[in-house]
Order: C-alpha cells, then sequence, then structure tokens
C-alpha cells in the first residue's frame, strides 16, 4: 500500500524515462539489422526487460551498457533452433515476436502471462497467415500460448483488421522488412492509435526502411532488411502525462524531457487537451512546459482514439473540472492490461466522480471527492494516474503499488519530488473559531496545524517578561532575534519553556497587537514561520491574520473566517472562562484591535483578493470545517 501525500503547487523538473514503445520497437529492428546497433536512453523496466529477455532467449546477442542497449543484429532472421519464451505481462513483446520469430529457423513458442493469455491475437495470427507464415494459437479463441514455425514470411499481400490495436500493424510492418519480396498491408476496420504506426515506420525509417502509406489504409514495405546504427530513445509521452496531469490539477508548474518537437508520439495529444482545459503549455528545445490553473480547470469532450493510454490521467485530471467531460473512441481501452474502461470508472466513483460508461466511452462528473484505497487493477498506468489524484485528494493509498515497475520503476520517487507542503491560509480577527477550525481541518487531512499568533504571543511574553515597552522597535527586534520559538502539538516553547497558558492571557494579547505592527518583527516571525512550514513535507494549516496576504500568498485554499462583534466578544469571553458582564469590555478590546491591525502599514489585516470569506456567526464548527475542507479537496 503506498499512501500519497497531497500537494501545494508544483515547480518541478523532470527527467523522463525512455519510452517504452520506442524501445521495445528499437529493439527489434535492432536485432533483425545487419550489424551492431547502440540504444541510448533506453527504457530500463519490466516491460523492456520482457523484451531484451525474450530476444535473448530467441538466440539474439542483447546486452545493457548503463543505460544503452547494444544489439548484434542478426541480419533478418533472429536465431535459430526450438525455443520458449516468456513475454511475461508485455503485449508488445508477444505481438512483435510473433511476427519476427516467422523469421527464425526453428519453432518459436510465446507464452505470457494470466492477463495476456487474455489479451486477443487472432487479427495478428491470420495477417501473418496471409504472408505465409505458420502460425499456431495453442490459446482459446487464438490467444496465447502461440507457436510459430519458421523461416517462413514469404511476403506479398496481406489484409490485417486495424480496429482492435495498433500493435497488429506494427508487427508486420517491423518483420515484412526482412521477408522474402516486398509487402502490402490492407487495412480495415477504423485504425485505431494511428500515431503509434507512425512512430514504428519512424524507427523503421532510422534503419534504413522505406517502409510507408500508400493511401489511408494501405502500408507498403520494401523488402531488403535493415541497417545497424546508434539510436536515441525519445522521452516516453505516455510517462510525461502524469507530472503533467498534476501540475494541471495542482497548479504551479513542472517541466519534462527530453521529447523532440517532431516526435510523433501519440500520448503528446494530451497536450493539447490539457490546454483545452485550461492549462499553459510550451514546447522547445525538447522540453514541454505546463503551467497549471486548477481553479479554472475546464471539462472537454475528446476522441481520444489515437491516444488511448493518456485516457487514465485524463480522467483523473477530469475529476478536478468544472463539469461534466466525455472521453469517447476508446473501445480498444478493453482489451489493455485491464478493462480500463470499467476499472477506470469504478475507481473514479470511489473518488466521489458520477462516471457513465459505454462500450467505447467515459463520461466523468465530478463529484464531493473523499479518500480511498485504489485497486489499480495490476495496471501500471491505473496506479500512476489515481496517484496523481491524491496528490489534490487527502488519504487515497494506492494498493499493489509495484506494478508501476513495468514501465516507470522510478514513478513513486519522482512524485515525490513534484510535491510542495500543501498549505490552507486561514485569516481572520480574534473570536472567529480560527484555532479550533484550523486544528479540526489539519486532523481531518492529516496536516500540521500552525496557530502563528503564538508566535507573536511568545515574542510579546518575552517583551512584557524583559519590561521593554511594546512599541520600541530596536528593543524588541533585538530581543526576538535571539528568541527560540517552536509550536508543537498545541504547545508553544520559549526558549525551551512551555508557555502555552501565559501567552493567553489579556496583557500579552494586547502587548502581541503592538509588538507584531512592528516591521523588523514581523518580518523576523514570518520567515520563522515559513521555515515552520517548509520543515513539514505533508503541509499544514496555517491560521493568522496576514497569511494569504504576507506569509503563504500563493497558498493554494485562502479563507478569511469573520463574526459579528458581539458574537465574537462572547467566544472569547468563554475562552477565557471570564463572566458574561465582560462581554462589551471584551468587545470594545478586541474593536480596538481590529481597528489596530486593519490600519498597520506592515501586514495589514485584510481578505487576500482570493480568499473565500466565511461569516461563522451562525455555523457550527463542524460546519465550518465542513466548508473549509470541500474547499481544499476542490480548490475553487
Amino acid at each position: 500500500m503506498k499512501h500519497i501525500t497531497p500537494s501545494g503547487p508544483i515547480s518541478a523538473s523532470v527527467r523522463l524515462p525512455g519510452s517504452k514503445s520506442i524501445t521495445n520497437r528499437a529493439l527489434v529492428v535492432a536485432a533483425l539489422a545487419d550489424g551492431i546497433s547502440r540504444l541510448r536512453g533506453a527504457l530500463d523496466a519490466d516491460d523492456t526487460r520482457a523484451m531484451v529477455e525474450s530476444l535473448q532467449g530467441m538466440g539474439v546477442d542483447v546486452r545493457w551498457e548503463q543505460t544503452d542497449l547494444v544489439v548484434v543484429g542478426a541480419g533478418g532472421s533472429p536465431g535459430h533452433g526450438d525455443v520458449t519464451i516468456d513475454a511475461r505481462g508485455s503485449g508488445t513483446t508477444a505481438r512483435f515476436l510473433a511476427a519476427a520469430a516467422a523469421l527464425r529457423a526453428g519453432t518459436t513458442t510465446i507464452d505470457g502471462n494470466r492477463r495476456l493469455r487474455e489479451r486477443p491475437m487472432g487479427d495478428l495470427v491470420r495477417a501473418l497467415g496471409g504472408l505465409g507464415a505458420a502460425v499456431e494459437a495453442l490459446g482459446e479463441d487464438d490467444r496465447l500460448p502461440l507457436r510459430i514455425h519458421g523461416p517462413a514470411l514469404e511476403g506479398g499481400a496481406t489484409v490485417v483488421d486495424a480496429g482492435r490495436s495498433s500493435q497488429f500493424v506494427s508487427a508486420l510492418l517491423m518483420a515484412a522488412a526482412c521477408a522474402e519480396s516486398d509487402v502490402i498491408l490492407e487495412l480495415t476496420g477504423p485504425v485505431v492509435s494511428r500515431p503509434y504506426i507512425d512512430q514504428t515506420l519512424q524507427v523503421m525509417a532510422a534503419f534504413g526502411s522505406g517502409a510507408g502509406w500508400d493511401g489511408p489504409s494501405t502500408l507498403i514495405v520494401p523488402a531488403g532488411g535493415y541497417e545497424a546504427r546508434t539510436y536515441d530513445i525519445e522521452g516516453d509521452a505516455s510517462a510525461a502525462a502524469y507530472p503533467l496531469s498534476a501540475a494541471a490539477i495542482c497548479g504551479g508548474t513542472v517541466t519534462v524531457g527530453p521529447i523532440p518537437a517532431e516526435s510523433v508520439q501519440a500520448d503528446l495529444a494530451l497536450l493539447a487537451v490539457l490546454g483545452r482545459m485550461g492549462a499553459e503549455i510550451s514546447h522547445r528545445a525538447g522540453r514541454i512546459t505546463l503551467t497549471g490553473r486548477p481553479r479554472t480547470l475546464q471539462p472537454v469532450a475528446e476522441d481520444m482514439n489515437a491516444a488511448p493510454d493518456a485516457v487514465l490521467a485524463l480522467a483523473v485530471t477530469a475529476l478536478f473540472a468544472d463539469g461534466e467531460s466525455h472521453i469517447t473512441d476508446i473501445a480498444n481501452l478493453r482489451l489493455k492490461e485491464s478493462d480500463r474502461i470499467e476499472d477506470l470508472a469504478a475507481e473514479l466513483r470511489k473518488l466521489g466522480a458520477t462516471v457513465v460508461t459505454t462500450p467505447d466511452s467515459l463520461t466523468v462528473e465530478p463529484g464531493d471527492l473523499r479518500p480511498a484505497s485504489i485497486d489499480p487493477h495490476d495496471d501500471h498506468r491505473m496506479a500512476m494516474a489515481f496517484a496523481v489524484a491524491g496528490l489534490r485528494i487527502p488519504g487515497v493509498a494506492i494498493e499493489d503499488p509495484e506494478v508501476v515497475a513495468k514501465t516507470w520503476p522510478e514513478f513513486f520517487d519522482v512524485l515525490e519530488t513534484l510535491r510542495s507542503p500543501l498549505v490552507v491560509a486561514i485569516d481572520g480577527p480574534a473570536g472567529v473559531g480560527k484555532s479550533s477550525v484550523s486544528e479540526a481541518v489539519a486532523g481531518r487531512f492529516g496536516l500540521r496545524h500552525l496557530e502563528t499568533g503564538g508566535t507573536y504571543r511568545a515574542a510579546a511574553l518575552a517583551v512584557v517578561e524583559a519590561g521593554i515597552e511594546p512599541d520600541d522597535e530596536e528593543a524588541v527586534a533585538r530581543l526576538v532575534d535571539d528568541l527560540e520559538v517552536d509550536i508543537a502539538a498545541g504547545r508553544v516553547l520559549l526558549n525551551g519553556r512551555d508557555v502555552t497558558d501565559d501567552v493567553r492571557t489579556e496583557a500579552v494579547s494586547t502587548a502581541a497587537s503592538r509588538v507584531s505592527a512592528l516591521p523588523r518583527v514581523r518580518r523576523a516571525l514570518v520567515e520563522l514561520q515559513r521555515r515552520w512550514v517548509a520543515a513539514e513535507t505533508s503541509g499544514a494549516v496555517v491560521e493568522g491574520r496576514d497569511i494569504g496576504t504576507v506569509v503563504f500568498p500563493d497558498s493554494p485554499v485562502k479563507v478569511f473566517l469573520t463574526a459579528d462583534p458581539e458574537v465574537r466578544a462572547a467566544r472569547r469571553v468563554g475562552d477565557l472562562g471570564l463572566s458574561p458582564e465582560e462581554i462589551p469590555r471584551i468587545a470594545a478590546d478586541m474593536a480596538a484591535r481590529d481597528e489596530r491591525d486593519s490600519t498597520r502599514a506592515v501586514s495589514p489585516l485584510r481578505p487576500a483578493q482570493d480568499a473565500v470569506e466565511l461569516d461563522t456567526s451562525n455555523m457550527s464548527i463542524d460546519e465550518v470545517v465542513g466548508a473549509i475542507s470541500r474547499l481544499v479537496l476542490h480548490r475553487r
């Protein structure tokens, strides 16, 4: 179980892992090439290791050299003899090598784990048969295991249904360059994930193939094989979806790379979608930068046929949009590592969304968000997408987090680098319920609580005890510079001494109002407060009188509490255990302090421009806590 800690606005730069889809394509092409190839920046993860080990099992010399893969090409015939290879859970390994195995001398049996045995293979089996390959499907409904007898890839023309998976087309393309004669592929059905086919053609071209489109549904592959080369693997656009979505929903800015501007990776389509939702995006010098505007995140209606792997990140981002989002033309998601449509819907509902599914679409309507334990259904992209949701929704935990090793083993370490402490800023005058409410909100979300007034009262207590005039800025500043103030677990420590009760007296409160008006004192204590919060990796609920305007002006949640003067005075009398007859005097003292605090030159008491104002006069503590909790979750 991995518990996700919420984040404030993001400021980070992420070096992406190498693209899984490009790494596995380049491995197959390099294995079929003449000569020794070097793949620089290759992805080292379960899926690519499945490909490497399977190629090695077929007889191809592949080895790691730091972050590079060195491949000794087999000249169009990847090994010989009878072998059995385990593709584990890697669909690209099973499908790409089923076609490549038709080029090798001997019998190749390809198997995989339980989920891979459930994924369709029949369209590929039939298309390979059309090129002369001898392929047996040993599983039900033409599924794994497959047994391929070679060499038997004659060439010519064949038909493949491209409506279920573009991986079938890519597998045929890569092997076809080494067939006995030219190959013509006729695609039927609506082409799913066409950018992945273009990506395959791009990799093939880099190794010398002239394969390409001849119309919207025909591909021509000249025979002739491949030439070895040194090839740079781009950063993974599918992986980029998660830090980019994190910035979109948390606010702040994230930069990811390397992905060249000319990249054809399918999931780059998510950039335009996030832009339509309100994010600001630039793509320059191989790096993508996104700045999020979570308070104005707009719903969208998107056809994601070309970029199905980005759907999970998009659906999670839609949780925080201002309305209902529709994601269509995604039927092939039911054939991935999980039934991603239904499994995604089930987990989104756990978080409070209303989700409607059809055979090929998903509609997400944000609701009252709530914590949940997320089952990724043995799907790496499910785990990563919902971990991003946990940066906004406190209390999210990911079951079986190890599944991310399939494509990004370091994902959770990277996620932690994205985080900044979440600061909830609660301001207002005395007697509005700041302390009780702030403490309750902090407890609800597992955050620390800092009552900044305690730092000023501790300083004021030191001033009173030292006999210094509270308005003597020079003397007070010298004293404060040498103070050690710590606030933890509701206790106030002054130079190591517990002064929690001492700082609550009226004399100290009056002195605190005067001391807090001194610019040098405020600067020193504001820095102390910022250091305190910076040390709290989970974040904090910070209460005071200038938190949203001065101390944490970039806080994503700012609240200003108010109440009628009589209500405030009555609350203060109750807190101090005084007689009700004291209410008029306390009310007068509060009014005088409010006047001083709101008119002082430095950090006057006033709501931040983007703060939400709540009048607590007729609200219970639970009602105020509930209102602020909704703001924390939705950040609007």
